[in-house]
């Protein structure tokens, strides 16, 4: 679920388990509980080139209209002046690594380069989108499609179609149960499919053995 942080306007992509809401959890920049994304068109889930999240066209996400590329861009961070990007935004960066994102491409409303700014941000240290002045070959250019959503094949849950979910070996989950339902009263515990399941089949972030955290 996509939360947005009332202060910085940053959107966050938050795991919510079933019973939980989004105000329990806080912006990891502000400290700040997030609030739901408003309600909108959607058209279509991507994965923003930019920070790796899931976002939504018409909600959390906007399509650029130009070819534009990445910067950081020194400035304040509170009462500091910072001239070297963080780790986090190195990482964001280092993603892109000079591409260009093209006309059509989907990215986190966080960097639409057309959104409305306080006259405070332009002050502020951080990355945003900027016209490519030499654009070269589109061929070259960061466009993503939609996501494409399938059943985990042990739980049935749906998630992103993506390589890192697709599991190299035969695996069997790493729990053994799961939450079905909706609302206090409905919410059932369902085994979960102990397969074994088969090479490259598709696994969610719960049964993923792979995974580090744990889980009954």
């Amino acid at each position: 679920m996509n939360g947005r942080c009332p202060r910085c306007t940053e959107t966050h992509n938050v795991r919510i388990r079933r019973g939980d809401k989004i105000s329990n959890h806080d912006c990891p920049a502000c400290g700040v509980p997030l609030q739901g994304v408003a309600s909108g068109a959607s058209r279509g889930r991507y994965l923003c080139p930019i920070d790796g999240y899931v976002v939504t066209l018409g909600q959390s996400a906007v399509q650029l209209d130009r070819p534009l590329r990445l910067i950081w861009r020194p400035g304040e961070s509170g009462r500091s002046h910072i001239t070297e990007p963080g780790p986090s935004d190195s990482r964001r960066l280092e993603r892109i690594a000079g591409r260009i994102l093209g006309t059509g491409c989907v990215v986190s409303d966080h960097y639409d380069p057309d959104r409305d700014r306080s006259p405070w941000w332009h002050r502020q240290a951080g990355l945003l989108l900027v016209d490519a002045d030499e654009p070269g070959d589109p061929i070259a250019w960061v466009v993503n499609e939609p996501l494409t959503y399938r059943k985990c094949a042990a739980c049935s849950s749906r998630i992103p179609d993506l390589p890192e979910h697709h599991v190299p070996t035969e695996w069997t989950p790493r729990r053994t149960w799961t939450t079905k339902g909706r609302g206090r009263t409905r919410r059932t515990h369902v085994p979960v499919n102990q397969g074994p399941h088969p090479v490259g089949s598709l696994a969610c972030p719960d049964c993923d053995p792979r995974a580090t955290s744990t889980h009954p």
